[in-house]
């Protein structure tokens, strides 16, 4: 299998900045190679930070980088419209205006001095000025981007996400979804729920001085209101991603991130920041936490508790789960199967050689498989602590370096074989993720797809978009993955088509220009255009 041939400075130039505000245009056919599928029509929706600095001042993490929203839009006529723009969140706008950066990243770029924070934070403790823009962390908008029911949302992790026109993607303003989101945040990852078609989603508030908050939301169409729960689970600090099964939530408790008063000071005198303090706590536990979605549950699968906690034999961190199902004996849940990215003990965030997030190359992300197994609360003879905590064993799944593991999208909580992910081919280079890894639980089916550049995360669309959800048949693969490739030589980025069976090259869409690194994306089958697309002329000499 052929590797890259770019240097690390080559690659690094994938985060640069995208200059223009927007780019709005038909990819001329003749940039178009290959055939693209008929039967993909929609829109595919990515997020991520599109610059590395703000005026003057050079962002320490891409994390810290403002919003960049691109849509690539499938009339299914051989077509392709492309959009990309900025998000308008407010703090971006208020920066543009002043040419400078005012507020700070929470990954660590900081524009004021020791002396301004040190001023700030005195002047808020003895209530002079209770909000400073010294000590607020920015909104970057930059993590994820879906659609449901009619929103576009551009979410963060720590703020209220922003919505999108889906056609011109302008900023229409910040998004409460009707005063629901009572912690003032929305969580980039969701999942959807095939069982009861709701979307779920979300938030989290760190607990200093008072108790971590979990928010889960569930919306049913025209954003109908199912349920909202909000948990406060002791050492909960940090949640991503989630799970979503039948009758469960599950999160991880991080043994990664430490949350104290003192971490709290040094992060607004600009000593240290959250990203910084983000790095193996020993002392700290690491487990999922799995939490009922109804009382009837809680008092028949938990023993009457609202959510269980399960140790993670192997200490790592997990940014990103793939999928979950349950497993059920005799009717009854004994059980879960669930899969994950894992970092071990060595991560931390880092920005290798100013490639990717992390070091990598020390602590590469790991597809990792977990049975967790429910002791049976009727059974006297069961040992008391196994009731207390179920058991979970753990396996590496595969040794390739991987991130952003994605599943079909209508399976959550259902058995699924096939997980795609941003992978490197290339042992002796993990931090390099060049190709697509199509992993098969059972083995047959896992496949490497290998680009001739820098791969981001593969978004998995299943053929005939929702219609799907009902196909009972349909194999799971059967669709498409939609991947961006940088080519750091050319300073160019392609957008490919992949058949997700065979993950064979169908078409490559072709830019004369780079896009810049993104983080998450998502596919709706539906199409935003001002105007159809232009008719195919054959040139007439």
């Amino acid at each position: 299998m052929a590797h890259h041939t770019f240097t690390t400075s080559q690659a690094a130039t994938g985060w640069k900045t995208q200059v223009r505000e927007q780019h709005a245009y038909w990819v001329p056919d003749v940039d178009i190679k290959g055939d693209l599928p008929k039967d993909l029509v929609g829109t595919f929706f990515r997020n991520g930070p599109g610059n590395d600095r703000v005026g003057s001042t050079l962002l320490t993490h891409p994390i810290d980088g403002d919003g960049l929203v691109v849509a690539l839009t499938f009339p299914g006529d051989g077509h392709v419209h492309f959009n990309s723009r900025f998000v308008q969140s407010r703090h971006r706008v208020e920066e543009q205006a002043a040419k400078k950066m005012i507020y700070r990243g929470q990954m660590g770029t900081d524009p004021n001095s020791l002396r301004a924070n040190v001023a700030a934070l005195f002047k808020a403790k003895i209530g002079w000025e209770k909000s400073s823009t010294v000590l607020t962390f920015r909104n970057p908008s930059n993590t994820n981007v879906f659609m449901w029911e009619g929103k576009v949302l551009s979410a963060h992790e720590t703020s209220l996400p922003y919505c999108l026109d889906p056609t011109t993607l302008e900023t229409i303003g910040e998004e409460t979804l009707g005063d629901t989101l009572n912690l003032k945040v929305l969580g980039a990852h969701f999942r959807y729920d095939p069982f009861l078609d709701r979307l779920v989603t979300l938030s989290l508030k760190a607990g200093v001085n008072r108790e971590p908050s979990l928010a889960i939301n569930e919306y049913g169409r025209e954003w109908a209101i199912k349920s909202l729960q909000t948990f406060h689970i002791p050492g909960l600090n940090y949640a991503h991603d989630l799970l979503l099964s039948k009758h469960f939530y599950i999160v991880q408790m991080s043994p990664f991130v430490n949350v104290s008063t003192v971490d709290m000071y040094k992060f607004f005198l600009g000593l240290s920041s959250p990203g910084d303090a983000m790095r193996y706590y020993d002392a700290l536990p690491c487990r999922l936490v799995i939490i009922a979605r109804t009382r009837e549950i809680a008092d028949s699968v938990l023993d009457g508790r609202q959510w269980i906690e399960a140790d993670i034999p192997d200490p790592c961190h997990i940014f990103h789960f793939g999928n979950v199902q349950e497993q059920v004996d005799s009717g009854r849940v004994v059980g879960l199967d669930l899969t994950a990215v894992c970092l071990g003990k060595k991560f931390n965030m880092e920005f290798e050689n100013k490639t990717w997030l992390s070091n990598a190359s020390k602590q590469p992300g790991l597809m990792t498989g977990f049975k967790v197994q429910f002791a049976d609360a009727r059974d006297a003879a069961n040992d008391a602590i196994l009731r207390k905590r179920p058991h979970v064993t753990q396996a590496v799944l595969h040794q390739a370096s991987v991130e952003f593991p994605v599943v079909h999208p209508f399976r959550h909580g259902m058995p699924t074989r096939y997980t795609y992910m941003m992978a490197s081919s290339d042992p002796k280079r993990p931090h390099y993720f060049t190709a697509v890894l199509k992993h098969d639980l059972q083995g047959a089916g896992t496949k490497f797809w290998q680009s001739e550049g820098v791969t981001g995360e593969p978004c998995f669309i299943p053929r005939g978009g929702y219609t799907s959800i009902k196909k009972h048949d349909q194999q799971e693969d059967d669709g498409f993955v939609v991947v961006s490739v940088f080519h750091p030589k050319k300073q160019t980025t392609d957008f490919v088509v992949l058949d997700a069976q065979t993950m064979k090259l169908l078409a490559t869409i072709a830019l004369k220009h780079h896009v810049p690194y993104g983080f998450h994306g998502t596919f709706t089958p539906a199409v935003f255009l001002n105007g159809q697309a232009p008719p195919l002329i054959k040139a007439k000499i």
